[in-house]
């Protein structure tokens, strides 16, 4: 055995082959140099001896979905085209293809006050990748179906894309999800295969890069599957516009205005009642046409008029309140008994009416 004057001065250096921190750690497939050198000195004669060690770091699997929109994406009926929007970003270590998927897995979108319940499904349902980075759906130009070589600590913008059936009610929500499972990159404009399982249940082997998930759990997956997915919700926000007409009689020649009746000579008040109750969009270019039967209704100067007041909307209206304009024009009763009355925009949950005379021939 050999008898040493002094202690052992043990000095690690460290090498690191093609480096490359980034904020998310040590690229996967880097290699790992390490040599120790031992110094010492014996019987007068200082001698060195090394010991190097290699491995390459592994690649940690990660990814994050994140939904961009802060509630419920408001649509109508019969619209095409319609978004949901989504950031997807590398958290790992490596270079990797995405797959992308929509899934109508959950059953609610976002919390609190914007919380919604899934109850109904849109058609036509696709995923792009926002391929020119200007974070809106350009037709023809968005047409990559799969994220292309993400470097780590990168993201894109990914949008769900659907349209809405024509039969859409109001209140209809329809939650979906984006998931998004990691494939394998490297080779550009080539969508890799879908990395399924990782080797997590192996033994270390230091000369060889492992995959391990590090993924957490999404709206519809698992932590360390590889895939993560983030939920959100379109809602159908709609009109539904009515028209009523009702007609009471005002004065007849027998009875005057006491409990009037039908007969010729009697004057009758017709009106027109529009209703937009759901939702609170409003109903554009409502028009109610109407024909008077000139063979039997007299109309002649007669004029339409918009009523003003903040009572109920029927055909009791008294006379006084049955004036003025309410954002609307009528069409004065022509020859042929043909009354137009112009409500122009009716907002969510209003009612407007119109009225007008005729006298019985």
């Amino acid at each position: 055995m050999l008898k040493m004057s002094k202690r052992f001065a043990m000095i690690a250096l460290l090498g690191l082959g093609a480096t490359n921190a980034m904020a998310k750690g040590t690229a996967s497939g880097t290699s790992v140099d390490t040599t120790a050198t031992l110094q010492f000195t014996v019987n007068g004669t200082t001698s060195q001896a090394t010991s190097t060690e290699s491995y390459v770091v592994d690649n940690k699997v990660d990814m994050s979905v994140t939904t961009v929109d802060a509630q419920a994406v408001t649509v109508s009926p019969g619209k095409t085209n319609v978004l949901l929007k989504f950031k997807v970003r590398n958290d790992g270590n490596t270079v990797q293809d995405f797959l992308l998927s929509s899934l109508s897995n959950s059953t609610t979108a976002f919390s609190g006050a914007n919380q919604v319940t899934d109850n109904y499904d849109l058609s036509n349902v696709r995923v792009f990748v926002d391929k020119n980075g200007n974070g809106e759906y350009d037709e023809g130009t968005d047409t990559d179906t799969y994220i292309d070589e993400l470097a780590p600590d990168k993201e894109k913008t990914v949008f769900i894309v659907a349209d809405v059936p024509s039969d859409a009610t109001n209140d209809a929500i329809a939650v979906y999800d984006l998931q998004a499972q990691v494939a394998q990159g490297g080779t550009a404009s080539t969508q890799g295969d879908a990395i399924t399982s990782d080797n997590a249940n192996q033994a270390d082997d230091k000369a060889s890069v492992q995959i391990v998930f590090a993924d957490g759990a999404g709206s519809a997956d698992s932590k360390h599957d590889g895939k993560f997915s983030s939920a959100d919700a379109w809602k159908v926000v709609t009109a539904k516009v009515t028209v009523s007409k009702d007609s009471i009689v005002i004065d007849d020649p027998v009875n005057g205005k006491n409990n009037p009746k039908r007969i010729p000579g009697a004057t009758i008040r017709y009106c027109y009642i529009v209703t937009n109750a759901e939702g609170g969009v409003d109903a554009s270019g409502a028009l109610v046409t109407d024909t008077l039967d000139p063979n039997i209704l007299d109309t002649f100067g007669q004029s339409v008029a918009m009523y003003s007041g903040t009572g109920t909307c029927d055909c009791n209206t008294p006379d006084s309140e049955a004036t003025g304009s309410n954002g609307a024009n009528g069409q004065d009763p022509d020859a042929q008994g043909v009354v137009k009355v112009d409500f122009d925009t009716v907002a969510g949950g209003t009612t407007e009416c119109a009225y007008v005379k005729a006298k019985i021939k």
